[in-house]
């Protein structure tokens, strides 16, 4: 029997009518409902911003303030000022909010049901505003965006010379996520000993000509690695790359002190092994802190605003960049010193007007 996802492959009608919901239970059947309610009437109308809106946090403002760390799936993990963690529960008005590691949080000192000694120890009761959100773009209305972290200073893009190999399109979504946050970006290549020493990585000279900040690292020999730890110093830096890229090495290199994170190689087909499975915050002694991400397979720029792409892209005329969708790169007529740019310019584009796969069917 096929089954559907709710409001991509049925029509309203259908999801409505009486005989889908006979064998249901009332609560299901309500749920159900009120999801289809939604996709009929007003999920054009949905706003990614307004869904990340946090409730007023004025009222609780005499309450201590401390740093959301780790997400769970009943509680979080807070960091306190002297560096000190607390396991702590939400209250109610803050059930739906989207919380994500760097998020400045109040909490009540009031233990919650603290039997466990495992537990909650305090309750968190208001999220301050967010000076940065990291996001990536989600896959419809109803999960609009990905958060990757909050109050971040720079975003790190480590690219491997080789296993995986070095791909700049990569780079230049993580380029264009970091100017939507208002985020430093800096690109990390990693495992620079694997490669020939004359090797120049010409697939990096467009971002060179930008003056795009590019450090080489080598987690073997340790070139590279004095350079991220002054960069490091009082700064929070996020960390994402493709799985098998060296994020974990690199990391166990820059602070061996803390802890020595699991590492993995590639697998039979290639590919990276996944061995962070959740963003990790890890204070450095430094100053800083690093902030961990799990391997990603791509960073989607659905829903950015297409102006960014001038910065991104800036060697191109202004003309192409509000519209590259008629240009063809392999066209010896344009004259391009980097054809495979207008190529990487056209994907961007056409992914930042990409409509929700809910919203085709209520136009």
């Amino acid at each position: 029997m096929r089954k559907f996802r709710l409001g991509q492959s049925r029509e309203a009608h259908d999801l409505d009518s009486r005989d889908v919901y006979a064998r249901e239970g009332r609560a299901q059947s309500k749920r159900r409902q009120q999801s289809a309610d939604r996709l009929q009437t007003g999920i054009e109308a949905h706003d990614g911003e307004t869904m990340l809106r946090l409730p007023d946090p004025e009222p609780w403002m005499h309450f201590a303030e401390a740093t959301l760390i780790q997400r769970h799936s009943q509680w979080v993990d807070l960091e306190l000022e002297d560096r000190t963690q607390l396991r702590a529960s939400l209250s109610g008005k803050l059930k739906g909010v989207k919380l994500v590691v760097g998020d400045r949080v109040r909490y009540s000192p009031v233990p919650v049901e603290a039997v466990d000694p495992t537990g909650p120890q305090v309750q968190v009761v208001a999220v301050m505003p967010r000076r940065t959100l990291l996001r990536r773009g989600g896959i419809d209305d109803r999960e609009p965006w990905q958060l990757i972290a909050a109050n971040a200073d720079e975003l790190w893009i480590c690219a491997a010379v080789v296993d995986p190999p070095l791909r700049p399109g990569l780079l230049e979504r993580a380029q264009t996520l970091a100017l939507a946050a208002g985020l430093t970006f800096r690109i990390v290549v990693t495992k620079r000993d694997k490669a020939n020493a004359k090797d120049t990585l010409p697939e990096l000279d467009p971002l060179r000509e930008q003056h795009v900040p590019i450090v080489e690292t080598s987690a073997v020999k340790g070139s590279g690695l004095e350079e991220l730890k002054v960069l490091l110093r009082d700064r929070v830096v996020v960390l994402v790359g493709h799985s098998g890229v060296g994020k974990s090495t690199l990391v166990n290199a820059l602070m061996p002190e803390v802890l020595a994170l699991k590492t993995g190689g590639m697998s039979r087909w290639g590919t990276g092994r996944q061995t962070t499975t959740a963003a990790k915050w890890l204070p450095t002694i430094y100053g800083g802190t690093l902030i961990d991400t799990p391997g990603i397979r791509t960073l989607s720029v659905r829903g950015l605003d297409r102006a960014m792409l001038h910065t991104v892209f800036p060697e191109l005329p202004s003309e192409w960049v509000e519209d590259p969708s008629g240009l063809d790169p392999e066209d010896e007529d344009l004259n391009l010193d980097y054809p495979e740019r207008l190529q990487s310019l056209k994907r961007l584009w056409e992914e930042m007007g990409e409509r929700n796969p809910n919203q085709s069917s209520y136009r």
